[in-house]
């Protein structure tokens, strides 16, 4: 269907601009991957062009070919026999992937065990999943991994439940004037956060959920050094689009 596109400047506060040091054509880029608000379901530009990539990785019907919609595509018999984790709620994409009966939805909830159902909602931590090995023939997350203290572990754990032939997709915001990827933060024994960087938080800069790693546009090789093999679609990153998706197999 057509629908009118919402552009909102104001989602980027000047306090993220500032401490991320963003350009302005970078801070335009990432409020484009953060609003262009689709007028009928509202999904952002980042689930959007995740809807797409989710429909091109997995097509239907004989011959394949990729569906229509998302609606279309969770309907489908072939889907609706998937193992899919949402890990982090993906706005604009889980009322529809809500569909799928083997759906496992997660929110990460502070203080709360992981595995424990919370308000109907259950709580994992990507760096400890609860789920056996081989669980997921597809797991989906935006925005998420930029906030996990241990990247390296939360990978582990994705690849550990992941079935031999699954996938993870997935959005991280990426600042092509970075080269490495490197720790903005971590935590100590204590669980207290240490920081190597200037602290940042999303969505407010200084308020919100920090972030501890800052993904550079060598991220494709530390997801191959981690053992998957990676296409990013969308990209590479530019000053002018920074909404990239990343598709992951486990490296055969």
């Amino acid at each position: 269907r057509f629908a009118p596109i919402l552009y909102r400047r104001w989602v980027i506060p000047p306090k993220l601009e500032e401490l991320w040091g963003l350009s302005s054509r970078g801070a335009e880029a990432l409020a484009r991957k953060e609003s262009n608000d689709c007028g009928l379901c509202g999904a952002k530009l980042r689930a959007r062009r995740l809807a797409r990539v989710l429909l091109n990785r997995y097509p239907i019907g004989s011959p394949p070919a990729p569906a229509r919609s998302v609606r279309a595509w969770v309907r489908s018999p072939e889907i609706q026999t998937l193992r899919v984790a949402e890990i982090n709620r993906v706005d604009g994409l889980h009322a529809e992937l809500a569909r799928l009966p083997g759906l496992a939805y997660s929110e990460y909830l502070e203080g709360v065990e992981p595995g424990t159902i919370q308000d109907g909602v259950r709580c994992e931590d990507l760096t400890r999943l609860t789920y056996p090995d081989a669980s997921f023939d597809l797991i989906v997350t935006s925005e998420t991994l930029e906030h996990v203290p241990d990247l390296s572990a939360a990978l582990s754990e994705v690849r550990r439940v992941l079935a031999p032939d699954g996938q993870h997709l997935f959005t991280v915001p990426i600042a092509p004037g970075v080269p490495t990827t490197f720790a903005r933060a971590s935590l100590s024994l204590d669980g207290k956060i240490q920081h190597h960087a200037t602290p940042i938080c999303h969505p407010g800069g200084d308020s919100g959920y920090p972030v501890f790693t800052e993904f550079g546009t060598d991220l494709p090789e530390r997801l191959q050094d981690a053992g998957f093999d990676v296409v990013v679609y969308f990209g590479p990153a530019t000053e002018d689009d920074i909404a990239q998706v990343f598709a992951c197999r486990l490296a055969r």
